[in-house]
């Protein structure tokens, strides 16, 4: 094996330097320039990996590796903001920590060769690869189609949601996604009466339906639920018991008795439909998510990513406080993990560092 040694070739380089300065001050005439002596050709310096080096250990490595993940443990997912084809380091999804469980796009359709590369190489790590959608989004969309169009009816939006939410659904199959996330804030059944509740219902239904018909035809992929399980009618609730993990909306909270707080509205509101489920709970309790998002390193005031309250005369970092939480006793349902949103941030502020060590405080000795 050659290796490239710097000091000399730094050595010969200065060397050639002065020989060609002092040439061009004696003559003017040179028949050859001296940028041609001393100019580097680049240099292909190639570290192998740990796959190169030792293909036996590293396939040992993602057999523990896999076995882990499919054991009991606290659960990660991630938000990662895509492009197509990765060039940069912390563009790249296999430069995120071995351990996350679960990666969601922000941008699904932009998959091109390398990023569908990246894909395959972190499945090879049992992470699981899909991306998340929003009900919110589809009526921002109509919204500003009935502004334009006032005259548009019911029946129309409702065959623009179920058009919306098939093109989304089939990224899946396109890009051979794992699954998805379905992002479902709702509003408080409690403010609404008679017709607008009615229609509520209908139109919670009608996109909830949709999903549900589509996981059937796709049991090996997962469902995740994001948003208020309080704000589904209990008519509607059953479409939770189709997803394997519920993701709280606790991105904005500022501090753990907030986590609490909003599972436990959760818990309740499926408390009060078992009539309606065989004594079931529909929401599945087992596996609890909560949410927190990245510090920004634009947020001079610390106000994206920190909670409120304060330890060593520092906020506490978000992601840090629910990964301690998580360890903390709780008998009617079980704290399964984390969603940490835009993740990719902490690559260009830490190199991931921060990311590790919510990771070792989540699943030490891991």
């Amino acid at each position: 094996m050659m290796y490239f040694n710097i000091a000399k070739f730094m050595k010969n380089n200065i060397l050639n330097s002065g020989l060609c300065l002092a040439l061009g001050m004696a003559a003017s005439f040179s028949l050859s320039s001296c940028e041609d002596w001393t100019e580097v050709e680049s240099l292909d310096i190639h570290t192998p990996s740990l796959e190169e080096q030792n293909p036996q250990l590293y396939e040992d490595y993602l057999k523990d590796l896999n076995a882990f993940k499919a054991s009991d443990h606290h659960v990660l997912f991630v938000s990662f903001s895509n492009v197509a084809n990765p060039v940069k380091q912390g563009e790249r999804l296999t430069a995120l920590p071995d351990s996350v469980d679960y990666i969601s796009l922000n941008n699904p359709s932009e998959i091109g060769a390398g990023l569908l590369e990246e894909m395959n190489e972190v499945r090879r790590k049992g992470t699981k690869i899909g991306y998340t959608f929003s009900y919110a989004q589809f009526e921002a969309e109509w919204d500003l189609m009935l502004e334009a169009n006032p005259e548009l009816t019911e029946t129309e939006r409702q065959e623009y949601f179920t058009k919306r939410t098939e093109e989304m659904l089939s990224l899946v199959d396109k890009y051979n996604y794992d699954g998805v996330i379905v992002d479902y804030v709702g509003r408080s059944l409690v403010s609404l009466k008679d017709e607008p509740l009615r229609t509520y219902i209908a139109r919670q239904k009608g996109f909830f339906d949709i999903i549900s018909t589509w996981k059937s035809r796709h049991t090996d992929k997962f469902l995740v639920f994001y948003g208020n399980a309080q704000y589904i009618a209990p008519d509607n609730m059953g479409f939770l018991m189709n997803c394997s993990h519920i993701i709280v909306r606790t991105e904005l909270s500022t501090g753990e008795g907030d986590l609490d707080v909003k599972i436990q509205l959760a818990e309740e509101a499926g408390k009060e439909v078992m009539h309606q489920y065989e004594g079931a709970n529909p929401v599945p309790l087992d596996n609890m998510i909560v949410c927190v998002q990245m510090p920004k390193a634009d947020d001079k005031n610390k106000t994206i990513g920190y909670w409120g309250t304060v330890e060593s005369g520092n906020k506490v970092l978000a992601a840090v406080g629910a990964a301690s939480w998580l360890w903390k006793p709780v008998t009617t349902y079980t704290r399964r993990g984390l969603l940490i949103m835009n993740v990719e941030s902490d690559y260009y502020s830490t190199n991931y560092s921060f990311l590790k060590n919510v990771i070792n405080i989540m699943n030490p000795n891991k």
